[in-house]
């Protein structure tokens, strides 16, 4: 992908959008006084002292026998009340959907798989240096509070220009996603929808645990990384001529092309 000064993408998290490194997607973030670092998977992973209680309930996420946990999480989310920070998929917490035909409690809280997700794309207002719900903790929130620091090329803080662009490159608001949940697609829900007749609305999935080989499941579960594989933004780009005046190109790291509603119509039966 050239064009813009966004460089060329690949089949690897370096040189994406979620490379932070001084090799990331949008420069060596000099603008921002800061000297980047030259290691990428620090910023989000650690081999040792992962924090493994991404949401804060007292319990180790591999423990959990239901939910995926996350893989040597490099970020800590010091909000403790997790349960009332997010609404799920409808008008509240405790909204019923006919074709889900599950109830999402108002304890929700997404999958530790999902939530590392969200913990950097929550509401965090970008350039203006505010929290989130999820990022609580700090003037600048658990978006940039990690476990352990870098500690090659003497920098502890990523490449500021790959999360907040300078100039406008790309839409601000266009990776804020959560905590408010209720108009998105719903995560952490079983797949199939446990309801008598889902058989005329979904397709079943080759492996009820795992999925299919391009979309995933988690424990049987629709999260995140079910459709996004945030290590590979691919082939799958696409051009934004709305905003700004001069057209981008983005790639959302999506698993199956939105062409021809083919992710969609993996799950759904339209």
């Amino acid at each position: 992908m050239a064009g813009n000064g966004l460089g060329t993408l690949g089949s690897t998290i370096v040189g994406s959008k979620h490379d932070l490194s001084i090799s990331n997607y949008y420069g060596d973030g000099s603008s921002f006084g800061v000297t980047p670092s030259d290691q990428i998977c620090v910023f989000c992973h650690t081999p040792h002292g992962a924090n493994i209680d991404l949401d804060n309930n007292s319990s180790d996420d591999p423990e959990d026998t239901v939910r995926a946990s996350a893989p040597l999480w490099n970020r800590n989310i010091t909000e403790t009340n997790l349960s009332a920070s997010f609404s799920p998929y409808g008008s509240s917490p405790g909204y019923q959907s006919y074709t889900l035909n599950t109830s999402f409690s108002a304890g929700w809280v997404p999958s530790p798989v999902s939530l590392v997700c969200l913990s950097c794309h929550d509401s965090a207002l970008a350039n203006s240096g505010s929290s989130g719900i999820v990022t609580t903790d700090g003037s600048f929130g658990d978006t940039h509070n990690l476990v352990n620091m870098p500690n090659r090329s003497g920098a502890d803080t990523p490449n500021c220009a790959a999360c907040h662009p300078d100039g406008g490159t790309v839409p601000p608001l266009w990776w804020q996603i959560g905590p408010d949940m209720s108009n998105d697609h719903p995560v952490s829900m079983a797949y199939p929808p446990n309801y008598a007749g889902w058989a005329d609305d979904f397709y079943p999935a080759p492996n009820a645990v795992t999925g299919w080989t391009d979309i995933k499941l988690y424990k049987g579960r629709v999260e995140c990384p079910s459709c996004h594989n945030p290590h590979n933004p691919g082939e799958i780009v696409y051009v934004d001529d709305s905003y700004p005046a001069v057209p981008i190109k983005y790639a959302p790291f999506l698993r199956v092309t939105l062409d021809g509603s083919t992710l969609c119509l993996t799950c759904h039966k339209k």
